[in-house]
């Protein structure tokens, strides 16, 4: 099993962008203007100006792409490291083929549906993690409360 994220900063970034995003035209509409600026006999400072004007838009949208560019290959099981090594050293490129295979399967779902499966993982790993806390815990209270006699006789004895 792959090493889950514990720190959440990644899916509070890609909400407050989606947040932003929304202050902004929709990006299809962006593409879609910007195309037509650029197809008219249109003098080519306006299409500029206009690309100027959403800077800011493009940013939020290319930092969004990237998130969840990132959350995608969080949810691959291969990893990339793994799948690379593998091609490498035995030249067999069927690790290398399944992970472009899960990599395929994940892309095609929403953005949303991307998101609720990471924190889905996210909480699983969480719990777990904390059941493994709980279990360490009972060990060394078990274990220390077996050693308690012993002290108390050892204080006794030195007494």
């Amino acid at each position: 099993m792959r090493k889950v994220k514990t720190d959440n900063s990644d899916l509070i970034e890609y909400v407050n962008t989606v947040k932003e995003l929304k202050n902004h035209i929709p990006i299809e509409e962006y593409r879609n203007e910007y195309r037509k600026l650029r197809s008219d006999d249109i003098p080519l400072v306006k299409a500029q100006k206009f690309k100027s004007a959403h800077t800011e838009l493009r940013r939020l949208e290319k930092k969004r792409e990237s998130l969840i560019e990132y959350f995608i290959d969080e949810l691959n099981p291969i990893s990339s490291s793994k799948a690379n090594t593998s091609a490498r050293s035995t030249g067999n490129l069927d690790l290398f083929n399944e992970r472009v295979l899960y990599r395929k399967a994940i892309s095609d779902k929403s953005d949303e549906e991307i998101v609720a499966l990471v924190i889905k993982q996210r909480t699983e790993a969480a719990v777990e993690f904390q059941r493994s806390i709980e279990q360490s815990l009972e060990q060394l209270s078990r274990i220390s409360s077996e050693f308690e006699p012993s002290n108390q006789k050892r204080r006794k004895m030195s007494l």
